[in-house]
């Protein structure tokens, strides 16, 4: 489940470089796509990068992981486009991601794992059952 991390709580020093590292990447990768850069979303990738979608069978995903820059970064792109009039980057599990948002609620919330500045791992909920927490604001 991914939520939002407590404002109180501030990353221990061995864990702030992570931190700095997510940040930069989740702005990277949200101005790549607000700015229809598919190659700047894909650069944002590991080659080997996993991507699982929870759509919760209310939102059309793949029932599959996407694995790879080229399937991922084309998954991601179009994700991060239609299913966002805006988006923000949050604390999601306790680390900078993404939050998509349209007419002031949210669609989706984007969690990464990032090594060496690139995208490894990315977890994308869209399930709406599973964003109600991110909407009760």
């Amino acid at each position: 489940m991914i939520r939002r991390a407590s404002r109180s709580r501030m990353p221990s020093p061995s864990s702030r470089s992570t931190t700095l590292q997510h940040g930069h990447v989740a702005r990277a990768l949200a101005a790549a796509a607000a700015s229809a850069d598919s190659s700047g979303v894909e650069r944002m990738l590991h080659p080997a990068v996993r991507l699982i979608v929870d759509g919760g069978g209310v939102v059309a995903a793949p029932r599959a992981a996407l694995e790879g820059a080229s399937e991922v970064g084309g998954y991601l792109f179009r994700a991060l486009r239609e299913s966002a009039g805006s988006l923000r980057v949050e604390s999601v599990n306790g680390l900078p991601g993404i939050v998509l948002c349209r007419e002031g609620r949210v669609t989706g919330v984007l969690a990464v794992r990032v090594r060496c500045r690139r995208i490894v791992e990315a977890w994308l909920v869209l399930n709406p059952e599973k964003l109600t927490r991110w909407n009760a604001n």
